[in-house]
């Protein structure tokens, strides 16, 4: 691909048309097959017609979806749209929501809400003060916590280092493990628990979690990694599974999942 695409800045501009010619013609040796039916390469399903038009109305129509005022019709469908996914999924009526890019910005934003609530348990203002010259935040996950949120730990300045990973059986967090930390923790703690564990597809016992966070004497907040395992509710065979979701401070999830 560097070989076929790479070349020198041009000097003027080029036909639209032809540019995407060439560059078809370029990159056909490095287009995968992701776009069919029988692609399973980082869980990447192919796209349906609907979720192709989707895609191309939303491109054509060019809507500035930040704000109400920029786009009344986009920002009250993504506002529909996660009313409907909460009834889907027996999430709380009052619950407010987002659609995001993927997951990796949903357990973002999630943690973010966390580290503000964490922040003002220990009496600062985490997003106005930032996080120099203050108490710690303490998160504690399993060992199958996902690398996305962890990564967004280190983007909120709680740091990538400061997961106390605790062990899972069979891929789900130990709750005796999870007794045995939290009563080492004075102050407000950050759990992050899983709902459809990527390598294993196990579930934490969100509703024993809860149940913990409920009880522990300086507050916790409990947020759900429910990326791939979220969709379980909606299934009668396997809704039990997510059973307690609907306690968590803040869920993720991913509709490509």
């Amino acid at each position: 691909m560097s070989s076929a695409l790479d070349e020198p800045l041009p000097e003027s501009g080029s036909d639209p048309v032809a540019v995407m010619t060439e560059w078809l013609a370029r990159a056909d040796v490095g287009i995968t097959a992701s776009p069919g039916p029988r692609f399973f390469g980082f869980v990447n399903g192919g796209s349906t017609p609907a979720a192709l038009a989707g895609d191309w109305l939303a491109s054509a129509l060019d809507q500035n979806a930040g704000l109400w005022l920029a786009s009344p019709a986009a920002a009250q469908t993504e506002l529909v749209v996660l009313r409907w996914l909460k009834e889907l999924f027996g999430l709380p009526a009052e619950w407010t929501g987002a659609l995001t890019s993927g997951a990796t910005m949903a357990n973002l934003t999630g943690l973010a809400a966390a580290r503000q609530w964490a922040g003002q348990r220990l009496g600062f203002d985490a997003a106005q003060d930032g996080l120099g010259g203050h108490p710690p935040i303490t998160v504690v996950a399993s060992t199958e916590i996902h690398a996305s949120a962890v990564k967004s730990l280190g983007t909120l300045g709680i740091g990538r280092g400061s997961v106390r990973r605790l062990p899972a059986i069979h891929g789900a967090l130990d709750l005796a493990a999870l007794d045995a930390a939290l009563a080492e923790i004075d102050g407000p703690v950050i759990i992050v628990a899983n709902a459809g564990e990527v390598n294993t597809g196990a579930f934490d016992d969100i509703a024993a979690i809860a149940d913990r966070r409920d009880q522990h004497p300086g507050g916790a907040w409990l947020h759900v990694d429910g990326a791939f395992g979220l969709f379980a509710a909606l299934s009668p065979q396997h809704a039990s599974l997510a059973r307690g979701v609907e306690r968590a401070d803040s869920v993720a999830a991913d509709g490509h999942k």
